[in-house]
This record gives structure tokens, C-alpha cells and sequence, in this order.
């Protein structure tokens, strides 16, 4: 007797496995995919949020952007993380 499992076609790609690895959270776009990190300071009321995107994959055309909430300015402040 022999069993066939099928592979779902909503499994997970590498690109988000790593990214939810590391405690991240994953999210695709169309051909776009997101990899966001946010990290809490020191002071809980400041934020640093790091966003990694590439097309397709995570490592094609990478592009990264960091933003610090709490401060008004976008800047995180020294020390602070």
C-alpha cells in the first residue's frame, strides 16, 4: 500500500522561513517581499524598526530601510539601542 502526500502550494519559501527564523515578520506583495525587524530600546517608548525588501526573494535587488518611532524626528537617539 503506498501513501502520497501532497506539498501545499501555500508552503512557506525560503526567503520566509529565514525571515520568521529569526523572529521576524514576513509579508509579499505581488513580486515584492518584506522581511520587518522591530526592536524596542532601552526606553519602551522608542522603537527601531529595520524593513528588508527584495524582488521575488529576499536577496534579489535587497533594500533596506531603518525608522526610529518615538522620537519625532525619525532619529534614533545615541545609546538608545
Amino acid at each position: 500500500m503506498m501513501v502520497a502526500t501532497a506539498v501545499p502550494a501555500f508552503a512557506a519559501s525560503p526567503s520566509q522561513r529565514e525571515c520568521e527564523a529569526n523572529g521576524e515578520t514576513f509579508t509579499r506583495d505581488g513580486g515584492q517581499v518584506q522581511c520587518v525587524q522591530t526592536t524596542e530600546g532601552k526606553n519602551p517608548k522608542f522603537t527601531d524598526t529595520t524593513t528588508t525588501t527584495g524582488q521575488g526573494n529576499i536577496s534579489n535587488k535587497q533594500q533596506q530601510s531603518e525608522e526610529c518611532a518615538g522620537t519625532g524626528s525619525g532619529k534614533c537617539p545615541p545609546g538608545q539601542f
